[in-house]
């Protein structure tokens, strides 16, 4: 049938296809440009991994057990020094890349570089997503208009380092319904949405990439950055993960003085 006119429509031979095939003619041009662009998953899970050697089989068993079936996973070591390699090295079924240490933003990138799904889901390495997370996500994510211009969240379980469930954090659905400006106000003093629960279509990182120059606070900047250029956040109603807090995590050793910085860029 050939590729996508530059135009964007189909030829005439890619409308009679469709035709046969049964189905709208956008449906059919969807499929070919995953064909053209090399997407061919609905959605990749990147796991950027640094001495995970603890936690990162239960993190990646749960992206394998999604009950959504077009789903890639890649782990990207980060310069790990402990076991994560030879643990990474032997697990079937996913995507596994090893680079040198650079951080979180780095190993994202380098994941999110090397996917072939339309939607990136990032995903902790010391994190569980609850077997229907993707699907959750996507069936919201269908009901959107303009989709692809938004970030997606959701809530989410909070266990201990043994997998115990703690408490839940339940983010207020009524930001989905404030203006976009009153978001990015309050995005603005009150970071929100859990990395880990995050959905972002693939044209976004064509615009925008995770800063490597950040040691923390990467998705911070990147919701606001995103923002900034006229995308938006919505929040999915359902809890679709379990958020480990222990205390190796990397959250209990930033330096707050980067959302300062961070906040300052967008203000």
């Amino acid at each position: 049938m050939g590729l996508l006119l530059p135009d964007g429509l189909l030829s005439e031979n890619q409308r009679k296809a469709a035709e046969l095939m049964g189905i709208e003619e956008s449906d059919m041009y969807e499929r070919l440009k995953r064909l053209q662009d090399k997407d061919f998953y609905d959605v990749t899970i990147v796991i950027p991994v640094y001495n995970g050697e603890k936690y990162i089989v239960d993190a990646i068993n749960s992206a394998k057990v999604q009950t959504w079936n077009e789903v890639e996973i890649i782990v990207v070591n980060d310069g790990s020094t402990d076991k994560t390699h030879e643990i990474c090295n032997q697990i079937e079924g996913i995507t596994y890349l090893i680079k040198p240490n650079g951080g979180t933003a780095s190993a994202l990138n380098c994941g999110i570089r090397a996917s072939h799904g339309r939607w990136i889901h990032w995903l902790s390495a010391d994190d569980i997503l609850y077997p229907t997370a993707i699907a959750d996500m996507m069936k919201s994510i269908s009901e959107i208009p303009n989709s692809k211009n938004y970030i997606y969240y959701s809530h989410y379980d909070i266990m201990d380092q043994y997998g115990v469930f703690i408490n839940d954090f339940i983010e207020p659905l009524s930001r989905n319904y404030q203006k976009k400006e009153d978001r990015f106000k309050e995005l603005m003093g009150n970071f929100y949405g859990n990395g880990s629960t995050s959905m972002i279509h693939s044209s976004i990182f064509k615009k925008i990439k995770f800063d490597e120059k950040l040691p923390y606070f990467e998705d911070y900047d990147f919701w606001l950055h995103a923002m900034s250029i006229g995308m938006d956040m919505y929040l999915v109603d359902k809890k679709t993960l379990k958020y480990r807090n222990h205390d190796g995590q990397m959250t209990r050793k930033v330096d707050l003085k980067y959302q300062g910085i961070i906040r300052d860029r967008y203000a």
